[in-house]
């Protein structure tokens, strides 16, 4: 197993190494002093540190320039290195000190003594191993974070294919059905067929323009809803109905398509398609704590409905989570005594409010 995995030496890298060998050395001092004085004070202690400290450094910067420029990758090597600069730091750091610092744990100026090069190769030891421990959890925790970057990359390029087909599975089958009634009201009622047509186009238009980007306008969002409802107000005539609640302070939100289109889908096709007499969708959107919801409620067939399950429902989810993370949601309510309730809660940013990029 390797004991060092190598990064780009760099002033900052430099600097908070001398800056965390600096407090390992402020340990070393008190472990001086307990081991060697009998006599704790402010004068003693310094002395110690200035003593921990020309050792400290002796064995670290060596290590650190050492393993840059040399990089050796067999582990025996790399242990031979490290014996070397510890063991030689410590002699070196020793002599440093021994004439930076008149204490009597200095024998004589110009002298080692023995017992501050034995403690400072064995201190030396337990902090390189430790500085090779954390190099190898930060290696780690920065590979497991770039792992973590690159499967969020690729789930969401997943979910942004799944919205590809998630429309390519909406639109022919919304458009084939459109162009058929549009094809009998021309014999029957070509005015209404003409606007029908008219919706459809609009619709298409400003589909394929949202779908392309990232994130759109709430306001445009809107419009492409109101549209789709008109077309299906023309096919259900007085069965449908849709009322739209949204403060203009919200129009300029940047939402991701296909999230409020695919809820007003299910709730014709599950909740008002099936029932006789037809029924109403209101759609609302409001800012509360920051948290940013849109309600799309329906009077229709109520909890039998399939709209919490569907495909698109499980697309939208799963792009929300991507997006969002924990702090967005999608979840559904029981209106009794009829109909059904999705309800998406977005958190609230300022960049939101910036129109579309």
């Amino acid at each position: 197993m390797i004991l060092f995995e190598y990064r780009k030496l760099t002033l900052g890298h430099v600097l908070k190494d001398i800056l965390y060998i600096s407090i390992c050395s402020l340990a070393i001092a008190v472990v001086f002093m307990l081991l060697t004085s009998k006599n704790f004070s402010l004068k003693i202690y310094i002395e110690y540190l200035l003593i921990s400290q020309c050792i400290g450094l002796s064995i670290g910067l060596p290590n650190l320039f050492a393993f840059h420029f040399l990089k050796p990758q067999k582990p025996f090597l790399q242990l031979i290195l490290l014996t070397v600069c510890v063991v030689g730091g410590a002699i070196l750091g020793s002599y440093f000190a021994s004439h930076l610092v008149h204490h009597k744990f200095v024998a004589l100026k110009g002298q080692i003594p023995p017992q501050m090069i034995i403690i400072a190769i064995i201190l030396g030891f337990i902090i390189s191993f430790g500085f090779v421990i954390y190099e190898k959890y930060s290696a780690f925790k920065l590979s497991a974070n770039n792992e973590k970057l690159k499967r969020l990359s690729i789930e969401k390029e997943k979910l942004n294919t799944e919205l590809k087909l998630l429309q390519a599975q909406v639109e022919p089958h919304f458009l084939f059905n459109t162009l058929s009634n549009i094809l009998s009201l021309m014999d029957s009622d070509s005015k209404t067929g003409k606007q029908m047509l008219e919706n459809l186009t609009q619709y298409l238009r400003t589909s394929l323009i949202q779908s392309r980007k990232p994130y759109n306008r709430l306001a445009d969002e809107i419009n492409m809803i109101k549209t789709y409802l008109d077309i299906f107000k023309i096919r259900m005539g007085d069965r449908l109905s849709y009322h739209i609640d949204i403060p203009d302070t919200l129009l300029d939100m940047q939402l991701a398509p296909m999230i409020i289109q695919p809820l007003v889908e299910n709730a014709i096709k599950h909740g008002l398609e099936p029932k006789i007499e037809g029924g109403e969708i209101h759609l609302k959107a409001f800012l509360k704590h920051n948290v940013f919801t849109i309600e799309v409620a329906d009077t229709g067939m109520g909890i039998q409905e399939k709209s919490a399950s569907g495909v698109g429902t499980g697309n939208i989810k799963k792009r929300l989570k991507a997006l969002y993370g924990d702090a967005a949601s999608l979840c559904f309510e029981d209106m009794s005594p009829i109909g059904l309730k999705a309800i998406v809660e977005i958190p609230y940013a300022t960049d939101h409010s910036h129109h579309s990029r």
